[in-house]
């Protein structure tokens, strides 16, 4: 892959999502900007560059770019994982994503493939994207709060990626004409029944009735009940510490209705709780007696043979 030469002059550039990326990374590579010259800010992170100016400097008179085709495979497949957001020693999502631009314009088709030292990467952050999204299915709780147009749901949920769209449009399939608001650190969508409305930053209203609402969600009938449902059908016997939190992570439990109840659970069932095979609440209740197993039954005679 080429590096900036000492001659070549570097800028800067900004991206709030993916498609502001698209757009700068179009222009750098209309101007034949490699990754190296490029200084990538997330958002409105503008730190001062000395060194880099905010426009690609123009071609050079009577060069022509050449036309830059890319599938809609590879094009979905970077936006998918422009969805990622780095955290600590991984690399920013922009750099990353022109970096592997700049090389399938370049001829190197290997870019976006697994085996590929970026493509891996670009792959591995599409699939956190897709277990985050799935995260976003399982472990979002809406509370209802009526108004004076009948009932409607908030719910509270703090992905580790942007996944707000992938998950408002799954509770909009399944959710009906029943109205709802979904508030993250990031952004908000409501649901008014027939179209989604999506706003950035979320509004504040929505943020404080949804934080309200996850706070209180103990003090809900329906939560209540979903509570006791989950003490009753906990099994200590199959407690498995590790393959839980693989499963569901400890950062959404105190957004979950039962997620107070996990740690007691699980303290009683390393007590006692795993020889029981059951919640010791449930243990005491009187039981109903169970017919005995087929030795207890009658054996047929040899005339009911014949």
């Amino acid at each position: 892959m080429p590096n900036a030469s000492p001659l070549t002059p570097s800028c800067a550039a900004w991206a709030n999502d993916f498609d502001e990326w698209r757009a700068q990374a179009r222009r750098l590579l209309h101007a034949g900007m490699p990754p190296a010259s490029v200084t990538w800010h997330d958002g409105n992170d503008g730190h001062d560059d000395l060194f880099s100016s905010l426009e690609p400097p123009p071609r050079l008179p009577g060069s022509t770019p050449a036309a830059i085709r890319i599938g809609r495979d590879q094009l979905t497949l970077l936006g998918n994982a422009a969805r990622y957001r780095a955290d600590g020693h991984d690399q920013p999502r922009w750099p990353l994503l022109y970096r592997v631009l700049w090389r399938w314009a370049q001829g190197d088709a290997a870019a976006m493939h697994p085996a590929d030292r970026d493509g891996r990467v670009l792959h591995q952050r599409w699939h956190a994207v897709k277990r985050e999204a799935h995260h976003m299915h399982a472990f979002l709780r809406f509370h209802r709060r009526d108004d004076a147009r009948g009932e409607r749901y908030v719910a509270w949920f703090e992905p580790a990626h942007d996944v707000l769209d992938l998950g408002a449009e799954h509770f909009a399939d399944r959710m009906g004409g029943s109205r709802w608001i979904i508030a993250t650190p990031q952004g908000g969508v409501c649901w008014d029944g027939s179209a989604l409305d999506y706003r950035a930053p979320c509004p504040t209203t929505w943020t404080e009735e949804a934080r309200t609402a996850a706070e209180r969600a103990n003090a809900d009938e329906e939560h209540a009940l979903w509570r006791t449902y989950f003490v009753s059908t906990f099994n200590p016997a199959r407690l498995n510490h590790r393959v839980m939190t693989q499963h569901m992570p400890q950062r959404f439990w105190r957004h979950l209705s039962e997620g107070d109840l996990i740690p007691a659970l699980e303290a009683r069932a390393r007590h006692g709780g795993q020889r029981l095979a059951q919640e010791s609440s449930v243990g005491r209740r009187k039981g109903k007696a169970l017919p005995g197993g087929r030795s207890a039954l009658p054996q047929p005679s040899p005339d009911d043979e014949r």
